[in-house]
């Protein structure tokens, strides 16, 4: 039975290629549609609005704090996808009970290639994985070759509102 070690460095194993995908965070059900997974992914929360038709289409299990185990459970999941700083730890640790979960833990764009990497591993994407992460950072060299930013500048970055909060140090924004 194949083994995955997540980024807080936890352990799963997994039967099979996941057919039934529980994605907890917005940015990773973007990048689960980015590499194909339209059929597996089986559910998602209700901040995950891109795809749109998936959002219109596939069971939202609440937000990406406070999950319905309810309807999770229903949905029968072969693997879940969460994030550190984007889920509730206490909420993950209950689901880590019953059901495969990979967690990602992002500060760095190095640490955003490899969760895709593991991503598209995990779940038999591995080569459009692979590619994804080549196209992504032939563009950060373009930007950084090609871009005049000014160095040491103090931005807030402002994240959400009501309430208003903004990416702090480090974070993956930060970084």
């Amino acid at each position: 039975m194949p083994e995955f070690t997540d980024q807080m460095n936890h352990t799963i194993s997994l039967e099979h290629i996941p057919r039934r995908i529980i994605s907890l965070v917005p940015s990773q059900t973007e990048l689960l549609a980015d590499l194909g997974l339209e059929d597996e992914v089986v559910g998602l929360t209700k901040f995950c609005i891109h795809p749109q038709q998936w959002f219109q289409h596939k069971t939202r299990i609440g937000g990406t704090k406070e999950f319905d185990f309810e309807k999770i459970k229903l949905l029968n999941p072969d693997l879940i996808i969460g994030n550190k700083e984007e889920n509730e730890r206490g909420q993950i640790e209950e689901l880590m009970k019953s059901y495969p979960v990979w967690m990602s833990d992002i500060k760095t764009l190095p640490d955003a290639y490899e969760m895709i990497s593991k991503i598209g591993e995990l779940t038999g994407k591995k080569e459009k994985a692979i590619e994804y992460v080549s196209e992504l950072k032939t563009r950060f060299n373009y930007f950084q070759e090609n871009i005049n930013v000014p160095s040491k500048k103090n931005i807030a970055y402002l994240i959400w509102k009501n309430p208003w909060m903004a990416a702090g140090k480090n974070t993956f924004i930060d970084h």
